[in-house]
C-alpha cells in the first residue's frame, strides 16, 4: 500500500547544469508553458486521477523554498493521464494559507492545476529545476501499482506564485511518458 505523500527528495538541480538532456527531455523538462496544456495537444482523451489531496506539515526546505513560515499546506497528489493512460505523477504543495485567487486551488478536485493558475496573467514561476530519480526512489512504488515498468524516471519542479502566495509542483514523468519516446 502506497503511503502519502511520496517523497520526493532528489538532487534538484537547474536544468542549465545538465548539458547531457536529449532534445526530447528538454523539451518536456524545460517547458515554459502549461505542461498540462502540452498533454493535452499529444491525446484525444485527457484526465486527472486524484490520489490523495490534504493538508500536511511543510518541511523546513519546503518552507524554504516557498518563502514562507506557514507550517501547512495542502497536498495534492494527481496522476495526468492520456487516452487513459498514466503519463505524469504530479505532487502540489500549496500553503493553507493562501487566499484571494489560491482559494479555488484548494478546492479544483478533478480539474487540472494548469487549467487553472496558466489563465492568470499575474502568474510567475522560478526557474525549473530538474532530477532523475533511481529505480530504488519512493516514486517506483506508485509505478509498481500503476503496473508500468520501473525504470529511472525524469522530473521536474518549480515554485509558482500567485499574487504573492508561493506553491510548489512537481511533475514525475512516468515509464510511456512522451519524454521517453
Amino acid at each position: 500500500m502506497i503511503t502519502f505523500p511520496l517523497s520526493l527528495t532528489a538532487n534538484w538541480q537547474y536544468a542549465n547544469r545538465l548539458a547531457t538532456l536529449s532534445a526530447a527531455e528538454q523539451d518536456w523538462l524545460l517547458e515554459p508553458g502549461s505542461l498540462t496544456a502540452k498533454l493535452k495537444s499529444y491525446a484525444q482523451h485527457f484526465a486527472v486521477k486524484v490520489l490523495s489531496e490534504q493538508p500536511f506539515d511543510l518541511s523546513q526546505s519546503q518552507q524554504l523554498l516557498l518563502k514562507t513560515t506557514q507550517s501547512q499546506a495542502l497536498n495534492r497528489e494527481v496522476l495526468l493521464l492520456c487516452d487513459d493512460q498514466p503519463m505524469v505523477y504530479a505532487q502540489s504543495w500549496i500553503p493553507t494559507s493562501a487566499r484571494l485567487k489560491q482559494q479555488n486551488l484548494l478546492t479544483m478536485g478533478t480539474k487540472p492545476l494548469g487549467d487553472v493558475i496558466f489563465q492568470d496573467p499575474t502568474l510567475m514561476r522560478t526557474a525549473i529545476e530538474v532530477a532523475q530519480l533511481d529505480t530504488d526512489h519512493s516514486v517506483q512504488q506508485l509505478v509498481t501499482a500503476l503496473t508500468l515498468s520501473v525504470q529511472p524516471l525524469w522530473a521536474r519542479r518549480s515554485v509558482f506564485s500567485l499574487e504573492n502566495n508561493h506553491f510548489l509542483v512537481s511533475e514525475i514523468f512516468l515509464p510511456g511518458a512522451y519524454i521517453y519516446l
